[in-house]
């Protein structure tokens, strides 16, 4: 009978080395011991950087299974037995029992050859498949037990180093005195500059409209990736570090996924892989989850940040700000960039230049028409929009003394001014604060969740919960205390006087007037002191003609708690 060979290699480690393992010495030995037995046909199979211990389905390891039981192959041949399972023997054995009553041979070449019907050679290889599976066990044991002690003396076990950070060794002792190297994050020379830079470029620009002139926003992420990749050439690290990737330049996406990582604000901190829809774990990172400290439930700080804590909290607010229809809105008009102006169903108006200022027109920025939505485009004029706000909030100044919903909105603005122009040092805690806060909410959502998905089973499981959640509730509770605090003692004095002219009769928004003298960035602020929406309605006259007062409502300021505006960085 003719001999059909399938060379099996495998090794658990993607590289390439002249080591005995290495894949190239078990095709070169497998082909050989092929020849020797007078083969007709040789196939190869490989499955590199794949463990037999872990079960991971090994893609060839399939192939050859299936090409043995079809009778394209009759002789298997292997470098060592534990190429072709590390698995329990349990497991194992079927497999091999399938194979040998297929009437294929099973060939070691340092091993020997196993047949159907030798009770000796199958004992044999029973036995190899439980020394080969007992040899991963114990590594794996012994692996586990030392990175559980590198963990608990503060090693960095999350493999290649995050940017900004590299690693150092550094020798630590263990309880009872034995020395243990351990791996830790340090900053790098560079990286944590250029990351700082990225967060001064986005407070510096983040408020400022787009310029239709220049093509992309100097501070948003595809504005600080163009520049680094065209104008101020800062190299990526797969450039600096690696020969295949020397090439690469940034992308948004991977700047994103720098500034959202916790540990360059100095929190310890390990990715959460995206899981893809046939249930297995990817190599994409999706989110990061803090570690906390199991009884305070604070944030383990482990590492020198390379943006302060309370800053970190700030840009993940502004990134989660962005996306599609939340970008900065175009040109120099009054209600853009504001994130106060939207269309009745619900999406962003943006301004629409023209040459002729009449001409200019807030328009709807839908991209897509949904059930129940107004049909067509929905247009407003520019200037009867800014007057008719304009005026609106002058009207509400001026009503103050009469009007009781018009002082719970000057209230309220008087607390947004007071907060725009705090004490940098009351701002710095009032921002750590808030920080706090946050932190510890997203860390209950955590937790609910946790709990909705099936953990904390069991009466230790129950104690350790309500321990978890009483900490963090302490912690909300405690920083909103504090908030309120800072927020009585924020004392301002609103100047309607200046804003308002004395002459009652005089136009509040003509000439002389202090919106008159005001510049664009002077008049946004004012008017998100007292207006916290604008949503126009479609005309129903044929033209848009409707009066404006008709299609516009305006939503004037109100407290929200639950609102992070205490911070001040919604001003």
């Amino acid at each position: 009978m003719d001999v059909h060979a399938g060379v099996y290699a495998r090794q658990s480690d993607a590289r390439e080395n002249g080591s005995e393992t290495s894949t190239t010495t078990q095709r070169e030995k497998g082909f050989e011991e092929a020849r020797k037995r007078n083969s007709v046909s040789i196939s190869y199979f490989e499955d590199l950087g794949i463990s037999a211990f872990t079960g991971v389905e090994r893609p060839d390891f399939e192939k050859l299974l299936k090409a043995c039981r079809e009778g394209r192959i009759n002789l298997l041949i292997v470098y060592y037995i534990s190429r072709l399972s590390r698995l329990d023997p349990l497991d194992a054995i079927p497999i091999v029992v399938e194979l040998l009553n297929l009437g294929v041979t099973i060939v070691s070449v340092t091993e020997g050859e196993f047949r159907k019907g030798n009770m000796v050679d199958l004992i044999h290889i029973f036995m190899r498949l439980d020394q080969s599976h007992n040899e991963s066990k114990n590594k794996s044991m012994a692996v586990s037990g030392a990175k559980a002690t590198a963990r608990e003396l503060g090693g960095y076990l999350g493999g290649k180093a995050p940017y900004g950070f590299e690693l150092k060794a550094v020798t630590v002792f263990t309880a009872d005195g034995k020395p243990i190297v351990i791996q830790t994050l340090v900053h790098t020379a560079d990286e944590p500059e250029v990351i700082r830079g990225w967060w001064a470029t986005i407070k510096r620009h983040k408020d400022e409209p787009y310029d239709p002139k220049r093509r992309r926003h100097p501070g948003s992420l595809g504005g600080i990736v163009n520049s680094m990749n065209n104008e101020d050439i800062v190299p990526t690290r797969g450039a600096t570090h690696g020969k295949l990737t020397k090439d690469s330049a940034w992308d948004t996406k991977t700047v994103k996924r720098i500034l959202r990582d916790p540990r360059i604000a100095g929190f310890a901190a390990v990715p959460v892989y995206k899981v893809a829809e046939n249930g297995k774990v990817t190599s994409q990172i999706e989110s990061y989850r803090i570690l906390r400290d199991p009884e305070t439930m604070l944030p383990l700080r482990i590492y020198d940040p390379i943006i302060p804590s309370e800053e970190w909290y700030e840009l993940q607010e502004w990134l989660d700000s962005r996306g599609r229809g939340k970008g900065l809105s175009r040109g120099q008009a009054l209600l853009s960039a504001m994130d106060r102006l939207f269309c009745e169903c619900g999406a962003v108006k943006t301004s629409h230049a023209d040459s002729n200022a009449i001409k200019r027109s807030y328009r709807c920025r839908r991209r897509k028409i949904l059930p129940g939505q107004h049909a067509g485009d929905c247009t407003i004029s520019q200037a009867a929009l800014d007057d008719h706000v304009v005026r609106s909030v002058f009207a509400l100044l001026r009503e103050v003394e009469h009007d009781h919903e018009a002082l719970a909105v000057l209230a309220e603005a008087t607390r947004r001014f007071g907060v725009a122009n705090e004490k940098p040092e009351r701002v710095r805690e009032r921002s750590m604060l808030v920080a706090e806060r946050a932190d510890a909410a997203r860390a209950l959502e955590e937790l609910y969740d946790d709990r909705k998905a099936g953990g904390y089973r069991g009466d230790i499981g129950r104690r350790r919960f309500l321990s978890e959640e009483s900490a963090l509730l302490a912690l909300l509770e405690a920083a909103e205390e504090r908030i309120a605090v800072l927020q009585e003692a924020i004392t301002p004095v609103i100047p309607i006087a200046e804003w308002l002219p004395q002459d009652t009769s005089a136009d509040p928004i003509g000439p002389g007037s202090w919106w008159h003298g005001a510049d664009i960035a002077e008049r946004r602020k004012f008017i998100k002191l007292f207006v916290d929406r604008i949503t126009v309605f479609k005309s129903k006259e044929r033209g848009g003609r409707a009066p404006v007062q008709e299609r516009v409502k305006i939503e004037f300021a109100k407290r929200n708690e639950s609102a992070d505006e205490s911070s001040g960085r919604k001003l």
